[in-house]
């Protein structure tokens, strides 16, 4: 399910990172009409229950693994994400022009008839994925209250938690049911040798030095880039070089993109296939990176 749910989310950040990207062939006609100026599409197919069941049905005709596969999988999943929030815009804009009550009902709670209308005609439309695609609904509409505390307040976690004190004055008594106190110092032996004091603070030193020196390799490698969506962006626009010089070259079978986390490696994926391309990564740890090419790899690689 947290797959699925991040899976929809980055679906959902490609649509706002790629102009018309939510406005192309992968969107219900009726919606794209109707954000035209055409404000009597919807109310042809009926009410708001009518209007949702035909939006459904439309997704349903383009991504058949909605009726013919019965689990996401690594093959299927960027098809049902598509679908799912394509449709999720397509919910927000129907409940929209029925009316602000009906709009006003989709984000305070999920326990009204506007949600059953909804989770009966998921279920009816697309019964294989319906237990994924519910909580997508409810995770982006349904507001939840958040819990706010008090200046000066202190939340009950740490030593401020009930039973704190008990248990604190449990650990300080010894392993043998004693109740005395726990004694630092040097052991009963007698006090430590020079020599282990000597190696105790060079082995210290060694540390520091090496957390500089894993500093100064760190710097090395480069400026960070500033900021999470300049980084998306970066990783994006190498998948759109990559396909732009596929098609102006037909004898070219593949090309390699620079390597990337595997974040921004799951965003190239999904938009190698939205392009009409196969992908698959290659090599390991940091130099991991997305092959864009031609054909269905025979042995494809996990992202």
């Amino acid at each position: 399910m947290d797959y699925f749910l991040y899976s929809c989310f980055e679906f959902e950040q490609t649509c706002k990172a790629i102009p018309g990207k939510s406005t192309g062939s992968q969107r219900w006609p009726e919606t794209l009409s109707f954000l035209e100026g055409h404000q009597e599409n919807f109310t042809k197919f009926g009410n708001f229950a009518r209007q949702i069941e035909a939006s459904l049905k439309w997704y349903t005709e383009q991504y058949p693994v909605l009726l013919t596969d019965r689990k996401v999988e690594m093959e299927n999943i960027a098809a049902i994400c598509a679908a799912t929030v394509m449709f999720t815009l397509d919910l927000r804009i129907i409940a929209q022009a029925d009316s602000p009550n009906t709009f006003e009902a989709l984000q305070n709670t999920d326990q009204n008839s506007i949600w059953e209308a909804i989770d009966a005609a998921v279920e009816s439309i697309i019964p294989n994925f319906s237990y994924y695609i519910k909580p997508y609904l409810r995770w982006v509409f349904v507001k939840k209250e958040e819990q706010t505390w008090d200046l000066g307040s202190r939340p009950p976690v740490g030593r401020h938690a009930p039973g704190a004190a008990r248990r604190h004055s449990r650990g300080n008594s010894d392993s043998r049911g004693g109740s005395g106190n726990r004694r630092s110092g040097p052991p009963t032996g007698g006090p430590r040798s020079q020599g282990n004091r000597k190696d105790f603070g060079k082995e210290s030193r060694d540390g520091r030095n090496r957390g500089s020196e894993d500093r100064n390799a760190s710097s090395k490698r480069g400026p960070q880039r500033n900021g999470h969506a300049e980084q998306e962006k970066v990783a994006l626009d190498a998948v759109r070089t990559a396909v732009e010089k596929l098609r102006q070259e037909p004898s070219l079978g593949e090309v390699r993109l620079n390597p990337s986390n595997s974040f921004f490696r799951r965003l190239q994926h999904k938009m190698a296939v939205a392009e009409g391309f196969y992908s698959f990564s290659t090599g390991e740890g940091p130099q991991r990176s997305v092959v864009v090419t031609r054909e269905r790899p025979e042995h494809e690689d996990v992202p």
